[in-house]
């Protein structure tokens, strides 16, 4: 005969075998996904690291990552270092959020083309979304110069061509990129068509990202004959925090835009042998000396990587 008390203690041990289900679940949850994100992720807020070394030539690639291990990559560097752009992308399961490519010149597209170039690659690695400038074929070919290598373009396009996942950025577009408000400030437009240099330059993504609290400003390699299309009427919104400088810090944004950014902290892409020229070759020292006096922090190639917590 089945009594109360017997009924009582069936359903104790039912709801005990539940809880011990549950948090066996947890922990293989948890166990799983200690295993698929090995790299760095943050308590609160997003990790913005800057990747790059003092051995190597200025070029942009940075991470952002959530405390989920939720992973954007901005551009990549150099076709000859995506091992290293792989690498990164596996500590993160093989798996990135997002994937913004500013403009397609080599120090920035070149790892991305070479990725997706290797079939191996391009099956594990599981990309959401990924955000472009536009580029107008025509006005950049009768433009481009030696240093352009155009042909990273072409192979740019034909790598993005059947891929459903692509964005063509323009100037006011917002996405929400791992829970950042991404406002495109700048994208190539009809003004960079009527330069006779530096169309790609020029024509780049200038984005800005914001938390909470703090925002982040990537100039990509915008260069200072953008600035009198950028600035009017977007001075509240290119103030920030941090910021990426405009080609690499050198030859690209003026002071006066910097004055408006207001940032406390600036990151340039660039080896010391170009922030440290004696030569007059250069004119990031002058970038880099402006910074000091206003007490913004530098990073640089020198300590990459570097990383801050946006929040």
């Amino acid at each position: 005969m089945i009594t109360f008390k017997h009924r009582f203690i069936k359903l104790i041990i039912i709801l005990v075998l539940v809880m011990l289900m549950g948090l066996g679940g947890f922990f293989l949850l948890k166990m799983l996904y200690s295993y698929s994100v090995k790299g760095d992720t943050p308590t609160e807020g997003w990790l913005i690291t800057q990747y790059g070394g003092n051995d190597k030539p200025q070029m942009m690639f940075y991470t952002i990552v959530d405390p989920s291990g939720n992973l954007v990559v901005i551009d990549g560097g150099w076709g000859e270092l995506y091992p290293e752009v792989a690498a990164v992308i596996r500590d993160y399961g093989w798996h990135v959020n997002a994937w913004i490519l500013t403009h397609p010149h080599y120090d920035h597209c070149g790892a991305f083309n070479a990725i997706m170039a290797e079939e191996d690659l391009r099956r594990k690695i599981k990309i959401d979304h990924i955000y472009v400038t536009d580029v107008h074929e025509e006005a950049y070919e009768k433009s481009a110069k030696d240093y352009d290598n155009i042909d990273v373009y072409y192979k740019y396009k034909e790598t993005i061509a059947d891929m459903d996942n692509v964005t063509v950025c323009h100037a006011g577009d917002e996405f929400n990129i791992i829970g950042l408000k991404m406002e495109v400030i700048s994208a190539w437009d009809d003004h960079v068509d009527t330069f006779e240099n530096n169309q790609c330059n020029d024509g780049s993504l200038l984005f800005k990202l914001s938390g909470e609290n703090e925002s982040m400003l990537f100039c990509s390699d915008v260069q200072k004959e953008m600035e009198q299309f950028i600035v009017p009427g977007n001075e509240e919104k290119l103030k920030a925090d941090f910021v990426q400088c405009g080609h690499h810090g050198n030859w690209g944004l003026t002071t006066e835009f910097y004055d408006i950014v207001d940032p406390r902290a600036a990151f340039m892409d660039s080896p010391s042998y170009i922030l440290e020229d004696t030569e007059g070759y250069y004119d990031a020292p002058q970038l880099v000396e402006y910074f000091n006096n206003r007490g913004t922090t530098i990073y640089s190639f020198k300590d990459a990587p570097n990383t801050v917590n946006l929040q």
